[in-house]
């Protein structure tokens, strides 16, 4: 209550400035007769803007959902082969999905990534020797090998994600 009987009592002294209302609707009429093109550019820069991200995420979905596929090597050589090849890049790319879908940092697993990518190479050096030097049996069976052992080390990776969750969740229980 102090302060308002104060600033009534001290209120002739506030206000003692009287505006310039000449020189206020000089500065409004001018800026009526100006024409606002910052604003129509400002909105085309935006909109570029916008569309320019909208297109470099599109492309970037589209090149990582259609990376290149690794391609079946032994369809020319051997039916069976093929089928056998085929049954262990189909395992390989159901369980990298579903290492991909978790929400666990594959570099803290005791089997780590840099192994998938170990046996990547060799499948890489394989099949360049088997194009090479024509169908070899024990190239053949080394890649084979090499099919059969990555579906074991994923397999072995998701089991290892899995005791995580099954020991995180016994640690939330107790």
């Amino acid at each position: 209550m102090k302060l308002e009987s104060h600033i009534k009592n001290i209120r002739q002294q506030l206000d003692v400035e009287k505006p310039d209302t000449d020189s206020i609707w000089i500065g409004i009429s001018q800026s009526l007769n100006e024409k606002p093109k910052q604003q129509h550019s400002n909105r085309w820069k935006y909109a570029l803007a916008i569309a320019t991200s909208v297109v470099v995420l599109f492309a970037a979905g589209y090149f990582t959902r259609t990376a290149p596929t690794q391609q079946l090597i032994f369809v020319n050589l051997d039916p069976t082969l093929a089928r056998q090849e085929a049954e262990l890049v189909g395992q390989i790319k159901t369980y990298s999905k579903r290492l991909q879908k978790s929400t666990v940092d594959l570099n803290t697993l005791p089997t780590t990534p840099d192994e998938l990518e170990d046996i990547d190479r060799l499948i890489e050096i394989y099949s360049a020797d088997l194009k090479k030097h024509g169908s070899n049996p024990q190239i053949v069976q080394s890649l084979i090998d090499l099919y059969s052992k990555k579906v074991l080390v994923l397999r072995r990776m998701l089991n290892e994600i899995e005791k995580m969750k099954a020991y995180e969740n016994n640690k939330i229980n107790i």
